[in-house]
């Protein structure tokens, strides 16, 4: 039986957004990133 490597995620990237006033979301990747900050430009990086 053949074995197959799983993908290593990089845990290296993890932003929070806050997005509102009690709205904080976690982004573990750069791309999702900017998808969210062209979503909502008012958001704001916290770590």
């Amino acid at each position: 039986m053949k074995t197959e490597k799983k993908k290593e995620k990089s845990s290296d990237f993890k932003v929070k957004l806050r997005i509102d006033h009690r709205t904080v979301i976690t982004v573990t990747n750069e791309n999702s990133l900017k998808s969210w900050k062209a979503r909502y430009p008012a958001a704001i990086e916290i770590d």
